[in-house]
């Protein structure tokens, strides 16, 4: 580690040297025996010999308690425990350590050179991946005569695990796909019950149309019938996340980033949201699969099982927020006929324009909105009218979403309103 001296040895050299030609001066014996003490003293602080090796600081970092409860449960939050284990370089008398947590609020400890171990305890107030701290190292010899740069910080992070909220009603893709699950549905195959002749509609598949049906029912050259048989089905469920921002309920927070001061942010309802959807549709052995917006890294193919539910929940515990550029990317593939929960704040136009492609290719298509209950503290009159023009912009993408066909819901609400709107747009799936 890099040092250099400090300028007290200088200034308790000066100082001594001021006194023995004081004491010179002056006729006093005492005041000379005081200069040539502070004399011996500088000269034993530089001359002490200290080791170049290099301080080690380990971190290690476990979560206790249970995940944040849903706003007006009471339910205390969690909180992190922190060890911390300092060994410093031999020959130093005390180290200055800079401690941050989250990235951003700091506290400066001083400790005795050696071992030491520090216990701190850190309130998790977001889910999902998280820097919970960095310690960063300042060593100082005796008397302060040498002093070190700054170490490297060393950082720990540590993953807070989103719960699961109970779904009872649970939506279907507007066609099934598979010959084995758990719904009944109309599904182009063969057997021995009995068959019926449905209009051709997006989705189905070229290889089922009734030609002789056609010639006979067709009313126009573009008609066409395909042949459907009863049988069980599982559902096919995409999962998409829009990660491009993650938003805080405070809305002062908006530009700053600080994730101590934004309360609920709205990466948190979609790690919520993703995994309790996903959850309950592995539960109906179902089929699910998970994509992120704004990179193809972290997503997760269609399956179903106990081992595809352990690599979902990684997936979705590590969500992070990502620059989005759809000029460069391309749109998320699902399997034919899918279901589709598009998680997103509805902030600007291409998530709108995304669904409506998913639509236009005879996909089922649910909204959901991750924008937490937002708080006005602290808001001037500019910033209030900024926020009303925010969201009467994302209020005109609802509508655009629902001429499109697409279903809407709001995540961040009441458990008996999320139910409500849970069980409605189940109905709606069994009346298409």
């Amino acid at each position: 580690m890099t040092r250099w001296r400090s300028p007290v040895p200088a200034t308790g050299l000066v100082l001594a040297l001021v006194l023995v030609i004081a004491s010179v001066l002056l006729g006093r014996a005492d005041v000379a025996v005081i200069g040539v003490t502070l004399l011996v003293a500088v000269a034993v602080a530089t001359g002490v010999h200290r080791d170049a090796g290099e301080p080690s600081v380990d971190i290690t970092t476990h979560a206790k308690g249970e995940v944040p409860g849903e706003q007006g449960t009471g339910t205390e939050p969690p909180t992190a425990r922190a060890s911390v284990r300092v060994r410093t370089t031999p020959g130093t008398e005390i180290a200055a350590l800079r401690v941050t947590a989250f990235g951003f609020e700091q506290h400066r400890i001083a400790i005795a050179g050696g071992d030491s171990t520090l216990e701190v305890d850190i309130p998790l107030v977001h889910s999902g991946e998280q820097q919970a701290v960095g310690v960063q190292l300042r060593e100082a010899s005796p008397d302060a005569a040498t002093l070190s740069a700054p170490s490297a910080e060393t950082v720990s992070h540590i993953v807070v695990e989103p719960r699961a909220v109970p779904l009872r009603a649970l939506p279907l893709p507007l066609r099934l796909r598979g010959l084995t699950g758990g719904h009944e549905s109309s599904r182009p195959g063969d057997g021995g019950e009995f068959r019926d002749i449905h209009p051709f509609t997006s989705g189905d598949r070229l290889r089922r149309i009734d030609w002789k049906a056609t010639a006979r029912l067709a009313r126009r050259p573009s008609d066409l019938f395909v042949r459907r048989t009863s049988a069980t089905s599982d559902a096919h469920v995409a999962i998409v996340v829009d990660d491009a921002a993650d938003v805080g309920e405070v809305i002062e927070s908006w530009t700053m980033g600080d994730p101590t001061i934004s309360g609920v942010t709205s990466l948190d309802v979609a790690r919520e949201a993703a995994w309790s959807l996903a959850n309950a549709y592995l539960d109906a052995g179902d089929a699910v699969s998970f994509q992120l917006l704004s990179r193809a890294r972290g997503s997760v193919r269609p399956g179903a099982g106990a081992r595809h539910r352990e690599l979902l929940h990684a997936a979705i515990s590590r969500i992070t927020a990502a620059p989005r550029t759809f000029a460069h990317s391309r749109t998320p593939l699902v399997a034919s006929g899918s279901l589709i929960y598009l998680l997103s704040t509805f902030l600007d136009d291409d998530v709108v324009r995304l669904a409506e492609l998913w639509r236009a290719a005879g996909h089922r298509v649910v909204a959901v909105d991750l924008l937490p209950r937002l708080r006005l503290d602290g808001l001037g009159r500019e910033r209030l009218v900024a926020l009303r023009v925010v969201l009467g912009r994302r209020t005109d993408r609802f509508h655009d979403l629902e001429a499109v066909g697409a279903d809407v819901m709001q995540w961040d609400v009441p458990p008996s309103q999320r139910a409500a709107t849970m069980q409605r747009l189940a109905r709606g799936a069994r009346r298409r």
